[in-house]
């Protein structure tokens, strides 16, 4: 059987017959006025109050002291210091939030029967639907989706709007005809741009040069002439400790000189790019003639995506002796080269004499655009080059030969070598405010935003409205979200439809 009245979830019929329950029809109203200029007066402000309900009962109990035990118990139910939830029995799909206030004192119409009355004051002055009003069905117009709604109540509801995304989000703009909520920030982007330098290939860590020499295309090398055949192969050759590309046994071509090669693609950078006008070469060579009658040479050289050559060094032993050349050599725009600076050395294992011993041997390149960068025994000079500004390096080539018949330099090899292509400009996905499969609460109820279950009231925007309500009748709701989203997200719409 339903009961007459429960309060805060106890039904009062063990403590209490009701007689009658008084309900007025709307709320208190007040009027605040000033006098007309000339006849009436100016309606200034109308505003609802809380609401009063008187309810009236009986209580009766042959046994006199029983009846006092249930005014005692029912003094604690009513014992409250906030508003707690009260349903009457011939409004079951409704409840009320009051709070008992003044005093209850009954008339004693017989020791063993008493009558009286209590007052409850609702202050939000309206009654609530038991159950709440759901909407989930959103269209999606252009980067909106709209809700349409319908609120059966005489009051605005407050709504409680769930988003959950189907994709990563930075904003949420929730707006109708009374107000507007934003979180997160509008601007916020889905994407960075960035710009950074990038290893594409390292052929130095954990003696990578033999990776290196898998990886190389041979003896198809673009170089500065063409005085060489690639008649002879190059192989891993370990010594010192540490493995080397060096010179095989020396080929029958026409010559005049004869050498190996190994050439390197220029690999993709993370923005799918080809080439490079910015790049970092850096490599460990060893250049020690063990007789002075030995002649040789080796090439570190870029080609570009025409396959010209562009620009490079070469290590040269041309003549007997030990003296020995280190030539920084770039395009003369016209097919052949120049050589734009000459350095000299002796060939020999000593730290004084020669920077390309067994323990050294540490050389690098450096190239933004038409700059280039050389490093020389502790220096770094730069060079100016106008014939390739402009022009994208496509290929790394190393190459090691000998000069005519002539016996070779015995220690020449290449121990490593590292490309890096510098400013590689793109774009890269960022971590958004709400990740895929977040949840984001705005209850209008208590005014409060959470994320997943966590406050998360900072993310509110300044100017926003907690006002925003759900009219009554038939309304529209709008949501928005950062123009970038892939998938829309999932938003439910839910309220308590609210009675004067």
């Amino acid at each position: 059987m339903t009961a007459i009245m429960t309060f805060n979830g106890v039904d009062l019929s063990r403590y209490l017959r009701i007689t009658e329950i008084i309900r007025p029809i709307g709320n208190k109203r007040s009027v605040t006025t000033d006098d007309a200029p000339s006849l009436g007066v100016n309606i200034q402000q109308v505003k609802r109050g809380a609401k009063e309900h008187i309810i009236k009962f009986d209580m009766k109990n042959s046994d006199v002291m029983i009846l006092e035990q249930l005014k005692h118990e029912l003094a604690g139910v009513l014992d409250v210091t906030e508003p707690v939830k009260i349903v009457y029995g011939d409004e079951p799909d409704k409840y009320y939030m009051g709070i008992p206030v003044d005093d209850i004192t009954p008339d004693n119409l017989t020791r063993w029967f008493q009558r009286s009355e209590f007052k409850l004051l609702i202050p939000d002055g309206v009654a609530h639907s038991s159950t709440y009003r759901k909407f989930d069905s959103a269209t999606v117009t252009g980067e909106k989706m709209v809700l349409n709604l319908r609120n059966d109540g005489n009051v605005p509801a407050n709504p409680i709007i769930t988003v959950k995304h189907n994709a990563e989000n930075g904003y949420i703009g929730i707006v109708n005809s009374t107000g507007a909520i934003e979180l997160g920030n509008i601007e916020e982007e889905d994407s960075q741009t960035y710009q950074q330098s990038e290893i594409l290939f390292d052929y130095v860590s954990n003696n990578g040069i033999i990776k290196g020499f898998a990886d190389g295309k041979k003896n198809v090398a673009i170089l500065n002439d063409n005085s060489q055949s690639f008649d002879t192969n190059l192989y891993v050759k370990n010594e010192f400790g540490r493995p080397h590309l060096a010179l095989g046994n020396r080929g029958a071509g026409v010559g005049p000189n004869h050498a190996g090669s190994i050439s390197w693609d220029i690999p993709l950078d993370s923005a799918g790019q080809t080439g490079a006008l910015n790049e970092y070469i850096w490599w460990r060579q060893i250049f020690w003639a063990g007789a002075v009658n030995q002649y040789g040479f080796i090439k570190v050289m870029v080609s570009d995506e025409k396959g010209q050559f562009l620009y490079g060094v070469e290590t040269y032993k041309r003549s007997i002796g030990v003296e020995s050349e280190y030539n920084f050599l770039a395009s003369d725009g016209k097919g052949g080269f120049n050589v734009l600076k000459r350095w000299t050395f002796n060939a020999t294992h000593l730290d004084s004499d020669n920077p390309f011993n067994a323990e050294r041997g540490w050389s690098d390149i450096k190239r933004n655009d038409d700059q280039v960068q050389v490093f020389w025994w502790g220096s770094y000079p730069v060079f100016t080059i106008p014939e390739i500004k402009g022009k994208k390096s496509a290929k790394i080539h190393v190459s090691i030969g000998a000069v005519g018949g002539k016996p070779a330099i015995h220690h020449a090899y290449i121990d490593s070598i590292v490309y890096r292509k510098d400013f590689v400009q793109g774009t890269k996905d960022i971590p958004n405010r709400y990740m895929i499969g977040s949840n984001v609460v705005v209850n209008c109820e208590n005014d409060s935003v959470t994320v997943d279950g966590l406050s998360k009231s900072s993310d509110l925007v300044d100017g926003s409205s907690w006002r925003l309500s759900i009219p009554k009748g038939e309304s529209q709701l709008e949501i928005y979200c950062s123009s970038w989203v892939k998938n829309k997200p999932t938003v439910k719409v839910e309220f308590e439809e609210r009675w004067l």
